[in-house]
C-alpha cells in the first residue's frame, strides 16, 4: 500500500499493519471465516524509531477518519477529553482512535499505573468494544502502563518496533541522503556500520550534520570527513582533533584501541565499524571502539575488554596500564554475569535459594569474587596471547591509527587482510 511508502524498512511490521488494514476494508472475507477484528494494536519501543509515523501510515491505509488522543501539558480537561473522544469515535463508526504516546497520558511513575487517565483509557476501549472502532496505540515505556489496560481485550496485537536492522538502516540512510548531495568517494558499507542504530531519528540527524558541516566548508558534496565528524560529534561527544599532549601518549591510546580491535576481529572478523582516538565526552585520555557485530560467547567480550590493557602492557613495559579502569570493570561484569545467571564456573556458584529478599551469603559472595579476579587474570593472558600470536596486525593498527585517528570498516578490513594470518 501507498501509505507506508514513507516507512523505509521494517517489513514484517508493515506486513501485518497491512494485513489489519485488509481486515478493516473487507470485513466481511474474515468473518466469514470465523474470524474477528483485533480489539486494539499497541506499537510499543525505543523513541525515534517511527512508531507514530507506523500508526499514521496505518491510519491512512485504512480510510477511516482518524479521533487522536495526545497528552496536552497542563490541560485540565484531559480526561474528560478522552471520553468524549471515544464517544465521538463510536458515533462515526468504523473509525480509528489514535492514542499517541500513552505512556505519557498520566505523569504518574511505574508504581502508580492505577492513574485516571489510564482507567478512562479503559473505559473508552470498553464503551467501543461491539462498535466498528479500532484503537491504535505508541508507548515509548511499556513498564508505565498498567496490566490491565495491556491485556488481550484491549490490546490484542503488541508490537515491538526495534531498532533498525543493518538492511534497514541501509535503506533509511539512502533515504535520507536522497535530497543531500554526497561524495562518489563515500563507501556506503563503512557509513552504516560506524553509526549506532540507536532510532531513525538519529539517523537523520546525523546525516543532516555531516550536511551542515559540508556546507560551512563551502565544499561542493558530503565527503567522507563530514560524515566521521559527525558520527563521532553526535554520538560521541567527541572534539573535531585528538586531545592528546604528547606522542607517547598518543602513541598509549592508540596500542589500547588496537588491542580491542585486534582482538575482536581475530575472534569474530568484521566486528568493528569504528575506532579513534578522538577522546569521548570530556575526558582527557583513551579513545573508543564502535562495535558493529555480536562477538559469538560471553567469555569473548570479556578478552575483548582486558585486550586495551594487554596492548599497552606488551610495548609499554616501564609499568602498568593506566586508564583501563573501565575496561577492567565492564570485563568483571561480564564475568560476573555469566557466574551468577548462567552458571558459567558450575553451579556451587550459582544463588538457589527461594527467598529472594535474602540476597547472595557473604560465603557465596566471597568464593563468587575470588572466580571473578581468577577469570580476569586469565582473560588479560588469554588477549595477552592473542595480540603476541598476531602481532603484525596490532601493529600496523597501533600506526595507522596514530597517523588518521580514526579508522573505518574498510581500513580495518584491510589492515586484517594485510597483515599476517590472524590466530585466535
Amino acid at each position: 500500500m501507498q501509505a507506508f511508502d514513507k516507512v523505509i524498512g521494517y517489513d514484517s511490521i508493515k506486513d501485518e499493519l497491512i494485513q489489519l488494514c485488509d481486515m478493516i476494508r473487507n470485513r466481511e472475507v474474515y468473518e466469514s471465516m470465523g474470524a474477528r477484528m483485533p480489539r486494539g494494536l499497541l506499537l510499543y519501543g525505543e523513541p525515534g524509531l517511527g512508531k507514530t509515523l507506523m500508526a499514521k501510515s496505518f491510519i491512512r491505509a485504512s480510510g477511516l477518519p482518524a479521533y487522536v488522543v495526545r497528552r496536552n501539558k497542563g490541560d485540565d480537561g484531559f480526561i474528560g477529553g478522552i471520553t468524549e473522544t471515544f464517544l465521538e469515535a463510536r458515533e462515526h463508526a468504523p473509525s480509528v482512535v489514535f492514542l499517541d504516546d500513552l505512556d505519557k497520558f498520566a505523569n504518574e511513575d511505574a508504581n502508580h499505573r492505577d492513574a485516571e487517565e489510564y482507567v478512562a483509557v479503559q473505559s473508552g476501549i470498553d464503551e467501543v468494544r461491539d462498535s466498528a472502532v479500532f484503537v491504535i496505540a505508541t508507548a515509548n515505556e511499556m513498564r508505565k502502563l498498567p496490566g490491565s489496560l495491556t491485556r488481550s481485550g484491549r490490546f490484542d496485537r503488541k508490537i515491538e518496533v526495534q531498532t533498525p536492522s543493518e538492511r534497514d538502516a541501509e535503506a533509511i540512510i539512502a533515504h535520507y541522503l536522497s535530497d543531500k548531495k554526497l561524495s562518489d568517494q563515500v563507501d556506503m558499507t563503512d557509513l552504516v556500520k560506524m553509526i549506532s542504530y540507536s532510532s531513525c531519528a538519529e539517523l537523520d540527524t546525523i546525516l543532516n550534520e555531516a550536511a551542515i558541516r559540508a556546507a560551512f566548508a563551502r565544499k561542493e558534496s558530503i565527503e567522507k570527513e563530514d560524515l566521521i565528524g559527525a558520527v563521532l560529534r553526535t554520538q560521541y561527544m567527541a572534539p573535531d582533533k585528538f586531545t592528546q599532549t604528547s606522542e607517547e601518549d598518543r602513541r598509549r591510546v592508540a596500542l589500547h584501541e588496537a588491542g580491542h580491535v585486534v582482538v575482536s576481529e581475530t575472534l569474530c572478523p568484521g566486528s568493528i565499524g569504528l575506532v579513534s582516538l578522538r577522546v569521548a565526552g570530556r575526558s582527557n585520555r583513551g579513545g573508543f571502539v564502535h562495535s558493529c557485530k555480536r562477538l559469538p560467547r560471553r567469555s569473548d567480550s570479556a578478552l575483548v575488554a582486558m585486550a586495551g590493557k594487554a596492548a599497552v602492557e606488551l610495548y609499554c613495559p616501564d609499568g602498568a596500564a593506566d586508564g583501563c579502569q573501565n575496561d577492567i570493570s565492564r570485563a568483571a561484569g561480564i564475568i560476573r554475569e555469566g557466574l551468577s545467571s548462567s552458571a558459567t564456573h558450575g553451579l556451587a556458584l550459582t544463588d538457589v535459594t527461594t527467598d529472594r529478599n535474602c540476597g547472595d551469603s557473604e560465603t557465596l559472595i566471597l568464593r563468587g569474587e575470588a572466580v571473578t579476579h581468577a577469570e580476569l587474570e586469565r582473560c588479560l593472558l588469554r588477549a595477552r596471547d592473542i595480540l603476541l600470536r598476531n602481532r603484525d596486525f596490532l601493529e600496523r593498527t597501533a600506526a595507522l591509527l596514530q597517523e588518521k585517528e580514526t579508522l573505518l570498516y574498510s581500513d580495518i578490513r584491510m589492515l586484517r587482510e594485510g597483515a599476517a594470518h590472524a590466530v585466535a
